[in-house]
């Protein structure tokens, strides 16, 4: 059990890591692979949420199977309470010992159970505000990708007239050119 909880406290660092990653790429790296940057953390941030309920739901099965284990150390406790009489004095401490150890071993394993959730949660809280930071990271890229798009669209309109007046100037050039050279051939 103590394995399985490192392994899902394991999956949730590691879900954490990979967050903070994708969070310095998303700082770091240049607009022009800002839309691919876009894909990756929103797949991040759904394996994130797919490793937390897996890890969330792991917690709960191994909840679940912590009862049995109590009603099952309880039972012989029970038929040793009927059968103490006919045992000897030395029979009884040693059957108290294991019924101590058996209790200590549920104790230790409620403990760590305890401590598990509490890693969970905290993890949990840690994976949701880096959630949220990445949120408003996306946010801020989007807003980004949206102004330049918008200065691109600008220029281009003013592209389109910055060409639209030299085909003008070069048709007045070109008209006056022809005038003058008509004024030039009259005059001749």
């Amino acid at each position: 059990m103590t394995i399985f909880l490192n392994q899902m406290l394991g999956c949730l660092i590691i879900a954490a890591g990979i967050g903070g990653a994708v969070g310095w790429l998303l700082r770091h790296v240049s607009a022009g692979t800002i839309t691919q940057q876009l894909a990756n953390v929103t797949a991040m941030m759904h394996l994130k949420e797919q490793m937390l309920e897996k890890a969330r739901q792991q917690l709960r099965d191994s909840a679940l199977k912590m009862p049995p284990l109590e009603s099952a150390t309880m039972a012989p406790h029970t038929l040793s309470h009927s059968n103490q009489e006919e045992r000897s004095p030395q029979e009884r401490s040693a059957i108290i010992a294991n019924q101590c150890v058996d209790t200590d071993r549920l104790h230790a394993r409620l403990q760590e159970s305890e401590a598990a959730g509490g890693w969970v949660e905290w993890l949990d809280a840690q994976l949701t505000a880096r959630d949220e930071q990445h949120r408003i990271a996306l946010h801020e890229v989007e807003r980004q990708l949206a102004e330049r798009d918008r200065r691109i669209r600008e220029f281009e309109h003013l592209h389109e007239q910055l060409l639209k007046q030299v085909e003008d100037n070069e048709a007045l050039k070109a008209a006056y050119t022809q005038a003058v050279a008509q004024q030039i051939d009259k005059a001749a």
